[in-house]
C-alpha cells in the first residue's frame, strides 16, 4: 500500500536534514582530496588532511557521518573479490570517534568498529590492534579517515596529546588515508602544537548564523522546500516574523533549529498517528516555538549561552 500525503509529510519531518551553506563546500573539498589522494598516493604532502571545527550544535557530526554514508557505493561498484575470491565490501570514508578515555588500543579498536568488525579484548598487544585496524583500512579500499570528538584529547598533559596526534599520523600514513581531525574550536591547540601539525592540517570552520540575515533566510526557505508543502508554513517570511524568532531561539544553531521545528511539529498534532489535516500547522506561534525549544534543548541557562557563544580557544 502507498503511503499518503500525511504519511510522507511525517517522514519528511523526522528526516529532516538541512546542509550548512558552509558543509556543501566542505563536502566538496573532502571530494577533491580523495581525488588527489587517489592521484598520488604516495605523496604525502598531498593536501590530503584537514581539521574541521566548529561550537558545539553547528552540525559537524551529522555532515561527516552524511559525507561517509553517501560515500558508498552501489551496485557492483560497491564490492570487490579478493585473491581467494572472497566478496569484500568497498568503505571510501570510515567515521569513528577519538575515544572519551583515550588509549591506543581503544583508538585502535574504535576504528576497527568503525569498518563494520568486531572490536578485540581480553590478551591482545596494541601492536596486533594496529595491525589489524591497517589490513581492515587497505581491505576495505578506504579512501578517508573521518575522527571525530578530538576533544576528548583536550584533558591530557601535552606530552600524551603529542603521542595521540603523532599515533594520528602515522596510522594515516602507513594506510595512505585521507585524514579528518573534527571537533570544537578548541582543538585548534592540537592543530598547533608544532610547525608540521600546521603545514599538515589545514583548518575549516562550520559558523553559526550568528545574524537573522539572507543565508539564514536561505535556510529557512530551504527547510521549507524539504517540507515539501504545497502551502509554505511561512517559516521565511520576515513580514510574519518567524525568521527572527526562529534566529533568537535557536541562536542560529542548525542542531537546535531542526529539533525545535520538529517539537513545534509534534505540539501541533502533526506526528500523531492518524493525522490528516494540514490546517492544524496554521495553529503555529511563538508559544508554541518557545515550548519546542525547552523540549529540544532543555531549561539551558543565559550563562550557558553565553559559554557557549563566548568560548574561545585557549
Amino acid at each position: 500500500m502507498e503511503k499518503d500525503q500525511y504519511i510522507e509529510f511525517q517522514d519528511r519531518v523526522i528526516n529532516l536534514y538541512i546542509e550548512h551553506p558552509e558543509v556543501k563546500q566542505i563536502w566538496k573539498s573532502l571530494d577533491s582530496k580523495r581525488m588527489w589522494r587517489s592521484r598520488g598516493i604516495d605523496n604525502f604532502n598531498s593536501p590530503h588532511h584537514m581539521f574541521l571545527m566548529g561550537k558545539s550544535r553547528v552540525g559537524k557530526t551529522q555532515a561527516v557521518k552524511r559525507y561517509a554514508k553517501q560515500s558508498l557505493k552501489q551496485g557492483e561498484d560497491s564490492y570487490y573479490f579478493d585473491e581467494e575470491g572472497s566478496k569484500v565490501k568497498i568503505i571510501p570514508v570510515v567515521y569513528a570517534e577519538i575515544p572519551d578515555r583515550f588509549t591506543p588500543k581503544e583508538f585502535y579498536n574504535n576504528i576497527i568498529e568503525g569498518l563494520g568488525a568486531v572490536k578485540l579484548y581480553g590478551r591482545v598487544e596494541v601492536g596486533q590492534l594496529k595491525d589489524r585496524a591497517l589490513y581492515l583500512l587497505k581491505k576495505h579500499k578506504t579512501e578517508m579517515l573521518i575522527l571525530d570528538e578530538l576533544d576528548y584529547l583536550l584533558p591530557y598533559a601535552s606530552k600524551t596529546r603529542e603521542q595521540a596526534m603523532e599515533l594520528l599520523k602515522g596510522l594515516a600514513n602507513k594506510a595512505g588515508v585521507c585524514l579528518i581531525c573534527v571537533g570544537t574550536p578548541e582543538i585548534e591547540v592540537l592543530r598547533t602544537m608544532n610547525e608540521q601539525f600546521i603545514g599538515r592540517y589545514p583548518p575549516r570552520t562550520i559558523p553559526r548564523f550568528e545574524q537573522c540575515d539572507d543565508s539564514f533566510i536561505s535556510l529557512l526557505n530551504e527547510i521549507e522546500l524539504k517540507l515539501g508543502l504545497e502551502t509554505p508554513i511561512g517559516l521565511a517570511n520576515s513580514t510574519i516574523g518567524y525568521p527572527q524568532v526562529l534566529h533568537k531561539l535557536s541562536l542560529g544553531f542548525i542542531g537546535w533549529l531542526v529539533p525545535m521545528l520538529q517539537s513545534a511539529m509534534e505540539l501541533l498534532g502533526v506526528m500523531e498517528e492518524g493525522f490528516n489535516d494540514f490546517d492544524k500547522l496554521k495553529r503555529l506561534n511563538g508559544n508554541i516555538l518557545i515550548e519546542a525549544k525547552k523540549n529540544a534543548v532543555g531549561d539551558i541557562t543565559k550563562n550557558d549561552i553565553e559559554k557557549i557563544i563566548r568560548k574561545r580557544v585557549k
